[in-house]
């Protein structure tokens, strides 16, 4: 039978206090390190550092597989780090869209923002075996659905991207302009600027209008 870990939520607080826990983590995984990286590109400093984690995870034959937004493709320092991380055995996946930061890691051990809005203030380290097999899933719906770095959002034959989808569907959830912005790791100008064009082909006057007449359509 399976040993469960005891029941365990514990707080991290700061940013220095997660990275050096992600470290401890990295260096004791034994089969497996699955992570999504929302927002915006990563930040030099942050990928150099993780680097020698990843080689020695990687040598020691640990799975990594990471999960990034589609916004990164548009960041040289991400796409070489990445290239970098594949060429040693990492897998590499992007969406349009993830719903907070998240590492997992040997489905023992999940540590999630402690705010999902502002990741600098922390994490909780969360060891109960229901919730990290619950994230374990939600990791494992957004891989089967995410797309290997060197294919294109191509537009399908409605001609709608990955991306015009969730423009349409996030307002529909009651978020503001400026939380898709950071959702998809777009300007506000732009997010304002392609919605605009959308409610254009749907002949819409509002977002959410766009929303109804897309659904009506098929588009989503």
């Amino acid at each position: 039978m399976r040993e469960y870990a005891p029941e365990v939520v514990h707080q991290l607080f700061g940013l220095d206090a997660v990275r050096t826990r992600l470290a401890e983590l990295a260096e004791s995984a034994r089969t497996e390190c699955l992570s999504f990286s929302p927002g915006g590109a990563q930040l030099p400093d942050t990928m150099e550092s993780s680097k020698p984690l990843d080689q020695l995870a990687l040598e020691r034959g640990v799975v990594l597989r990471a999960i990034y937004q589609d916004s990164f493709r548009n960041d040289a320092a991400t796409l070489e780090y990445v290239r970098w991380l594949e060429s040693l055995g990492g897998e590499t996946r992007t969406v349009p869209a993830l719903p907070m930061l998240m590492v997992l890691v040997d489905r023992e051990v999940a540590l999630v923002p402690i705010d999902p809005d502002d990741g600098r203030r922390g994490a909780l380290e969360l060891r109960s075996y229901g919730v990290v097999a619950a994230l374990h899933v939600l990791f494992e719906r957004f891989w089967a659905t995410a797309r290997p770095w060197h294919e294109l959002d191509q537009p399908d034959d409605r001609g709608l991207t990955r991306r015009d989808r969730e423009l349409l569907l996030l307002p529909a959830t009651g978020h503001t302009d400026e939380n898709i912005g950071r959702k998809l790791g777009l300007s506000l100008r732009t997010v304002r600027r392609n919605a605009s064009a959308l409610m254009e082909r749907l002949h819409a006057r509002s977002r959410f209008e766009a929303g109804v007449l897309a659904a009506r359509a098929g588009w989503l």
